[in-house]
């Protein structure tokens, strides 16, 4: 099996690839490595919607990939979903793809420019077909943006515009790209801070690292063949 992981920095999946065997191959933005005999491949990116697409649609046009994994850190909404906590995000929303008029913020299917049910939208968000049942983490309403919002009069409207849990910069763009491309993936992300009045002495990256960590290890062990310990 062949598995593509997406981050927007090496950072966010550092302590996971500590796991992994790295294979030794040609210079390109793609590094290779092994876990079992799974072949991983990693892509870095870059922050935000615009050059996730444009790395991910690039990469997906020259190699086959049986599984997308876009993994990182997330900013919650609500307080019960608490800093730690590894979520599975099954839908997700572009946050600023639309139109601000005096009374307010328009997406563009409420502004008339897309069809919620447009292909690859189901009811004017995109959901993924793909994720594996077997995985045992909250499901989630993911919001894509590319500004981390820290201002609370903008995040009260986004709560009021759009049903979302939490807050990334990629997640949006992973979906749009994987389902045009009939891609199977996952998002899997680790709660890192609240989408709030910014203050990032209240975050706890590491944390939500360690947690990511152990949770994609675990994710691995659904597809790979690994020896059982007697």
């Amino acid at each position: 099996m062949k598995i593509l992981f997406v981050a927007a920095t090496c950072f966010e999946l550092k302590l996971f690839l500590e796991n992994l065997e790295e294979i030794e191959g040609k210079n390109s933005p793609v590094s290779h490595y092994r876990w079992h005999d799974l072949e991983i491949d990693l892509i870095v990116s870059g922050v935000g919607l615009s050059f996730t697409t444009y790395q991910l649609t690039r990469l997906l046009q020259k190699e086959k990939y049986d599984l997308v994994i876009n993994a990182g850190i997330a900013g919650s909404f609500y307080d019960e979903l608490s800093i730690g906590t590894v979520v599975n995000i099954t839908s997700e929303q572009f946050g600023d793809l639309g139109i601000e008029e005096p009374g307010g913020f328009k997406t563009l299917f409420q502004a008339g420019f897309l069809k919620e049910d447009q292909f690859p939208f189901r009811g004017g968000k995109l959901l993924n077909p793909h994720f594996n049942e077997s995985i045992e983490l909250p499901n989630v309403n993911g919001l894509s943006v590319n500004v981390s919002h820290g201002c609370d009069k903008t995040i009260d409207q986004l709560k009021i515009n759009f049903d979302a849990d939490v807050e990334s910069m990629e997640g949006a763009a992973v979906f749009y790209v994987c389902l045009m491309e009939d891609v199977p993936f996952l998002e899997i992300r680790a709660i890192s801070n609240f989408v709030e009045s910014r203050d990032t002495t209240k975050w706890d990256i590491p944390t939500a690292l360690e947690n990511l960590t152990d949770e994609l290890l675990k994710i691995l062990r659904n597809f790979a063949t690994v020896p059982q310990i007697s």
